[in-house]
């Protein structure tokens, strides 16, 4: 019978990796809510005074400790994010409860490579991070020449493979759950409005194959520049031309993947167009998206994580540190969770591909042999009261 491995957050349980047919699952531990941050080989400042209250902080102990390298911009134009991420790390350590893990931070800003060599030097059996595509590449060469593995923050499906694991949201998979979900509600023949650039032409990509696949009929896409989008600009005709080109064709739904500035510039340029059903993808899921519900994104849909989890792991965050998380925050605490998970077991490749998954803030993942990931996501509505599941994320694979 397959293994289930599982970390959960606070106000949950943490469950070991267990074996229903060779062993049995270990006592079920109520985790402590972490008042001060966990010890690490670099600390970060201390909390404010009135959050620090006295809480003995669980250390490493005994010869089975093991070294976890953290690669993060710590200082530099992305710092805020770097030490948010950080945070998020030491405060798995705390609701996992684990005793046997040493985080070793390492700061990219003065390049991921040597971030990386440090952290190695230092014993390091895993790397997690960085946060960008270049700094992943930079990084790579070092994991087969000391045989360890990785788990990037990183998006760029590019970098997945030769011992790199992605562990960002890939755009791919929410732009196939929710067109898959429109489908079924009857909404087959899709036209799309995608950047000029890396991140558009993947949509492109995603949209072509569910066309050839027959999940749906692709009318067309229609390519963006940020000029495009100003006001009065000359581009704002033809955007309008091809999208009332499309409506005379049958037009069910148009993909619009991009989220903030450009979704709002997108919006005040097709209201003489509206109304129009929109499906767009996990960069909608922000506060920003919300404030588009009267402007004619009200019961448009996106595939994304289901957001309680997120929420109650934003709470407990600013409990313990005073400030709100940066958004992908949460991939380093799930990274964490699941290196204390498998920290007696090992960072083999096998291990990480764990093929029932695991269960994390952000919902359900697994990481794959090829290096990728794949999540369980829902589908949202956009209403002008918040984010409405209409379609529940799975339990499991």
């Amino acid at each position: 019978m397959a293994r289930v491995l599982n970390f959960l957050i606070w106000g949950v349980l943490l469950i070991g990796l267990t074996s229903c047919s060779k062993r049995q699952s270990p006592d079920i531990t109520t985790i402590p809510h972490p008042t001060s941050p966990a010890p690490i080989e670099a600390p970060l400042p201390p909390l404010p005074m009135e959050k620090q209250k006295a809480m003995p902080v669980p250390a490493p102990t005994g010869p089975l400790s093991h070294k976890i390298g953290v690669l993060l911009p710590l200082t530099g134009p992305h710092e805020n994010l770097g030490k948010g991420m950080l945070q998020a790390a030491e405060m798995a350590l705390f609701e996992t409860g684990t005793t046997s893990v040493i985080l070793l931070p390492q700061d990219t800003a003065q390049g991921a490579h040597q971030a990386a060599l440090k952290a190695l030097d230092e014993g390091a059996e895993l790397l997690l991070g960085p946060i960008f595509a270049a700094e992943v590449e930079a990084v790579k060469p070092l994991l087969h020449a000391r045989n360890v593995n990785l788990i990037s923050f990183s998006t760029d499906q590019n970098m997945a493979g030769d011992r790199t694991f992605i562990l960002g949201f890939l755009p791919s998979q929410q732009i196939e759950r929710v067109t898959r979900f429109a489908k079924a509600k009857g909404l087959t023949k899709i036209a799309a409005f995608t950047p000029d650039d890396p991140y558009g032409r993947l949509i492109d990509q995603t949209l072509k194959k569910l066309d050839s696949q027959g999940d749906i009929q692709l009318l067309g896409i229609i390519h963006y520049t940020k000029g495009d989008l100003l006001e009065g600009n000359p581009g704002n005709i033809r955007l309008l031309e091809e999208v009332a080109l499309y409506k005379t064709k049958g037009l069910d739904a148009l993909v619009i993947p991009e989220g903030g500035e450009n979704l709002a510039h997108l919006m005040v340029l097709l209201k003489p167009q509206l109304p129009l059903k929109i499906l767009g993808s996990g960069q909608w899921d922000t506060p920003e998206t919300l404030q588009q519900a009267q402007t004619g994104l009200e019961g448009a849909l996106f595939a994304s994580t289901t957001p309680q989890e997120r929420q109650n792991f934003q709470a407990r965050f600013e409990k313990a540190y005073g400030s709100t998380p940066p958004r992908i925050a949460t991939l380093a605490f799930d990274a964490t969770a699941l290196a204390a998970s498998l920290a007696d077991r090992g960072y083999s490749i096998e291990n990480l591909t764990f093929l029932e998954g695991f269960s994390g803030t952000d919902g359900l993942f697994r990481l794959t042999p090829q290096g990728l990931n794949e999540r369980g996501l829902a589908v949202l509505e956009v209403t002008s009261s918040g984010f409405k599941p209409l379609s529940p994320a799975p339990q499991s694979f």
